[in-house]
């Protein structure tokens, strides 16, 4: 048998017992009233003011059998024929039903006015409830995972019999008290969002709910003995998702701080070794340069020297990207902003700034409405020098590379496009991490890593943005875009 099987028994036992000392209540009060010779009116009014506490007290049931008996007694009493419990004047009856309707209306009253306290301090209590448990959610380790903690502290301060909480991030389930809900239900709940409530039984499924996000879900049923609404539900699963979401703003803060302070070591880093490369670099190109001035070498010699000098000539360049980007990391990346010739600047020497493209034909097009972007000629120089490198170096032998200039009413867009090479969906937005490079990439074709990175800040100081396009049939399109007008003569 149950718990609440059980407790019948008792409860009807307990009625019967107040019902009984109603009535003896009664036939005590008809005592003191026999004996006083107290008249008919007085009487009346005696046995009503002690009906309605029992009422008030106890109930409908023994107010009744308790207001029966006293008008049999004032019956007995009082109504001719005395001493007889027959009454022969209609109006002994239409006091008796008037008697038995104010018992019933005071009665009700009071039952509802028990309910509602009932409901009061059950709300009260699930408020107190509550508050503890925000309290405590604030004193949760974060350095565990924090659906274990969670489920505990729901349980423990609810007294539920059972409670399952579904992390989605996490993918985890954790568990208090008894096994009550599946996971399939508490899966299914956080899946499709859907609120199963059963409160004969206690029981609620709540998805975790937080600006517009799906976080997990609960399920949550009450102790024996214990209330839950489905109001208190929806605050505990509140509540929790605040929790799981507090839990993943600190993951994320401390996972930036991490990446942060890497970021400094390797900054650090880069500074340091770029510094130490520029002198010894300088010493080799400066002999190289006089070697070939002399003009002694032989033709071997000379074209091996002129290859260290090309080399050497590369080598500064990414020397002077590592300087740049430790310099952009320290945020003294100074942004001088000029007015430059679109004409003068795309007739630079693109094969001297990108040597990959000695081996291409470089296609340059711009708009003739344009005539001058502001900008930094340096940094813009250097981002389109590392597109159109890449471009060279991932495209197919000997084809050509494009180089074009689009105008719109408040930006300039630079792109870059070549043949041959294709970039998978999930690395289009990674490629602008530094030293991340594709799988693909890492074995074809040598690289830092640094390049595209070193644009993209390029990009951010100019409060613009960077993207790329890629298909197998037609290649990959590099994008710049600056958000400074074009000026037009």
């Amino acid at each position: 048998m149950t718990e609440a099987g059980k407790r019948l028994p008792v409860r009807a036992a307990w009625r019967l017992l107040r019902t009984l000392i109603s009535v003896a209540l009664v036939v005590a009060m008809t005592a003191l009233i026999y004996y006083f010779h107290i008249k008919s009116f007085i009487a009346g009014f005696v046995f009503l003011l002690l009906i309605l506490p029992i009422a008030f007290k106890w109930g409908l049931l023994e107010a009744s059998v308790a207001s029966i008996v006293a008008c049999l007694c004032l019956d007995d009493l009082y109504a001719p024929p005395i001493y007889s419990l027959y009454t022969s004047d209609p109006q002994d009856w239409v006091a008796l039903l008037a008697f038995e309707t104010i018992v019933v209306v005071v009665s009700e009253l009071a039952r509802r006015l028990r309910q509602q306290a009932a409901e009061t301090a059950s709300q009260q209590a699930s408020v107190d409830r509550l508050y503890n448990m925000s309290c405590e959610l604030l004193r949760i380790d974060r350095s565990e995972l924090v659906g274990a903690q969670l489920a505990s502290l729901i349980a423990d301060t609810f007294k539920a019999r059972s409670l399952v909480l579904w992390d989605a991030q996490n993918a985890k389930i954790s568990q208090a008290g008894e096994k009550e809900f599946s996971e399939e239900e508490v899966r299914n709940s956080y899946s499709l969002g859907r609120r199963q409530d059963d409160p004969q039984q206690g029981r609620y499924l709540r998805p975790l709910l937080l600006g517009g996000r799906t976080l997990g879900a609960i399920g949550i049923a009450a102790g024996d003995g214990d209330s839950l609404d489905g109001r208190t539900a929806d605050a505990i699963a509140s509540l929790a998702a605040i929790a799981l979401e507090r839990e993943r703003s600190f993951l994320a803060e401390s996972s930036a701080e991490a990446s942060r302070q890497r970021e400094k070591l390797r900054s650090a880093v880069l500074d340091g070794l770029a510094h130490a490369y520029k002198t010894p670099l300088a010493t080799i190109q400066t002999a190289s340069s006089g070697l070939l001035e002399l003009d002694q070498l032989a033709a071997v010699e000379k074209e091996l020297v002129t290859l260290i000098q090309n080399e050497v000539e590369h080598l500064s360049s990414l020397t002077t990207q590592a300087l740049e980007t430790a310099r952009m990391d320290d945020s003294r990346l100074k942004i001088r902003r000029e007015r430059i010739p679109l004409k003068s600047f795309l007739s630079a020497d693109w094969q001297r700034l990108a040597q990959g493209l000695r081996d291409h034909d470089l296609n340059i097009e711009a708009e003739k409405a344009a005539r001058f972007v502001w900008a930094d000629r340096k940094l813009l120089q250097m981002a389109l020098a590392q597109f159109l490198d890449n471009a060279s170096k991932y495209s197919e032998p000997a084809s050509p590379v494009s180089l074009r200039v689009t105008a719109t009413e408040n930006e300039a867009v630079f792109s870059v496009h070549n043949l041959g090479s294709y970039i998978l969906p999930e690395d289009r937005e990674r490629i602008f991490q530094r030293f991340y490079r594709s799988p693909e990439s890492r074995h074809s074709t040598s690289g830092t890593g640094i390049g595209l990175a070193v644009v993209k800040q390029i990009a951010d100081a100019h409060q613009g943005n960077v993207w790329m396009e890629s298909d197998r049939a037609t290649g990959t399109t590099f994008y710049l875009r600056l958000p400074s007008p074009l000026g037009r003569d």
